[in-house]
């Protein structure tokens, strides 16, 4: 009787949702790897786009296809794979990110050497878009190494208070036996991915393999961009309480430091979480809160019954960016009440110069004023003058005619006595001769 096929060492899971354009490269990345004792379980999560049919196009033995008839959420589909993986480690890949070809060998080999049952492992990562080009300065690339950096010299218990250094279960690697331990994916649209990782590092501390052996793609399509905050502020604040709570008994100095690194700290909401846990609220009913009632949120109901903005339940770097802002707008404020005032002196400057020569203006109107009359005066000394000066213009006229006709009296005299004269002479010689 033949033997038995031994069950593969690895089970990658993959949730596949309307990613056509990529899940063609995540399957090819896991059935290209360089560690190839390997099963694929992928599950089309009802897509409606063409991801089942790129998905039908392959034929490898290792591949196990199924689809759903209706989409069931990302939790529900891993949970489901997860009862069909039969390997000693299990790993996941997103039907929109890609393997790098020695992830799962570096992985194996790193648990093998461990040797511990409960093992939990994650990889560096890089940042691609939806052309497969690297993108270190996409937010959330700059909020990833952020995170690495305050993860840098903390215990690896506290990794998943600071944040979540894993970023996806697309980076999450871990046993089987640590699987028994944790359990299953949390209900929860945006954090189940956390919120396993905090469950499993109370369980077994985390080993982090630093080599960029995935990429993350990012892109419009991705849940993380959708608008939905509230959901967002009552999924970060259940899974931050989940973390005090586990982490409470190695020192809460510690913890509340690494949570205060959190960018998706809201102070407000954890406390409203953490109250209703001490007022009894089991796992079971902070999950309820976390995941609302039909659309409607208790931190809402709690903000309208203190009578407070919602704008208190903002996470910590938000709400430090808004004092930042509230700040630089007090700054901007005083400096413009200085350049109010700074004007206000210039204007009292003005208003003295204008004043000044509003004087000068006055005193040369009169000046004006004088110089007219002044003129005025002399104007009328001219026409008199004038007047004065055609009347003896004209005297002198009647003086010259006058003039002209005595000397032609004169001329005619002088030529009606020049033949009696001249008569007069010659006989006065002749007498004087004799």
């Amino acid at each position: 009787m033949a033997a038995s096929a031994a069950p593969p060492l690895v089970s990658v899971l993959m949730p596949a949702y309307n990613h056509a354009p990529y899940v063609g490269a995540a399957v090819e990345s896991v059935l290209g790897q360089s560690y190839a004792h390997l099963e694929l379980i992928v599950i089309d999560d009802a897509s409606t786009d063409a991801t089942w049919t790129v998905l039908q196009a392959y034929a490898d033995a290792r591949l196990r296809l199924s689809r759903h008839e209706s989409n069931r959420g990302a939790h529900a589909t891993l949970n489901e794979a997860l009862n069909l993986a039969q390997g000693k480690y299990v790993a996941i890949l997103n039907s929109d990110d890609v393997y790098h070809p020695d992830r799962l060998r570096s992985l194996v080999d790193a648990a093998e050497a461990a040797g511990a049952g409960a093992y939990f492992a994650f990889t560096d990562l890089a940042f691609v878009d939806q052309a497969d080009r690297f993108v270190p300065e996409d937010e959330r690339a700059r909020a990833y190494w952020r995170l690495c950096r305050d993860c840098r010299d903390r215990p690896a218990r506290l990794w998943f208070v600071v944040g979540n250094p894993a970023v996806s279960t697309s980076n999450f690697f871990f046993s089987r036996s640590l699987l028994d331990r944790v359990g299953a994916f949390s209900p929860l649209r945006y954090t189940h991915d956390w919120d396993w990782a905090v469950r499993a590092a109370s369980v077994q501390a985390p080993v982090w393999v630093r080599r960029q052996l995935l990429r993350y793609r990012v892109h419009p399509g991705s849940t993380l961009g959708e608008g939905d905050v509230w959901r967002h502020v009552h999924e970060n604040s259940y899974i931050q309480t989940r973390a005090l709570l586990a982490q409470a008994e190695h020192g809460m100095p510690d913890v509340v430091a690494a949570l205060l690194r959190n960018e998706s700290l809201h102070p407000v909401s954890l406390m409203c979480f953490l109250a209703f846990a001490m007022g009894g609220a089991g796992a079971a009913e902070l999950l309820r809160m976390a995941q609302g009632t039909n659309g409607e949120w208790v931190l809402p109901r709690i903000a309208e019954a203190g009578k407070c903005p919602s704008d208190w339940f903002m996470s910590l770097p938000r709400l430090l960016e808004k004092d930042r802002a509230i700040a630089a707008q007090a700054a901007l404020i005083d400096e413009r009440w200085r350049a109010m005032r700074h004007m206000d002196r210039e204007i009292e400057d003005r208003d003295r110069m204008i004043a000044e020569r509003d004087r000068d203006i006055e005193e040369r109107n009169r000046d004006i004023e004088e110089r007219d009359r002044f003129i005025e005066e002399q104007q009328t000394c001219v026409a008199a003058q004038k007047e004065m000066i055609e009347a003896r213009w004209q005297t002198m006229q009647k003086m010259g005619e006058e003039i002209a006709n005595r000397d032609a009296r004169v001329s005619e005299l002088e030529k009606a006595l020049s033949k009696p004269l001249a008569r007069l002479a010659t006989r006065i010689d002749g007498t004087l001769g004799t």
